[in-house]
């Protein structure tokens, strides 16, 4: 069975981050697979309004759709 649990790895040490599972407890031996995370940073990220005028919503935007409409999305 596959399951989730959140670790840090410090040099050769997993540090377990919340739950740890029952093996772990026992201090039995665990099979892990680890994957390498990369925290994004300040620069990474997109610039805000990056589509400024690119775009424009419509008055409308949030106005009740058409009976005919709704019921497009009723159908089986």
């Amino acid at each position: 069975m596959l399951q989730t649990y959140k670790a840090t790895l410090n040099g050769n040490l997993l540090e377990w981050n919340g739950e740890i599972p029952e093996e772990a407890k026992n201090r039995q031996a665990v099979n892990v697979i680890v994957t390498i995370l990369e925290e994004e940073t300040a620069k990474d990220l997109r610039p805000f309004g990056l589509s400024k005028g690119a775009f424009v919503v419509p008055e409308d935007f949030d106005a009740p759709l058409s009976e005919e409409l709704l019921a497009d999305f009723e159908r089986e």
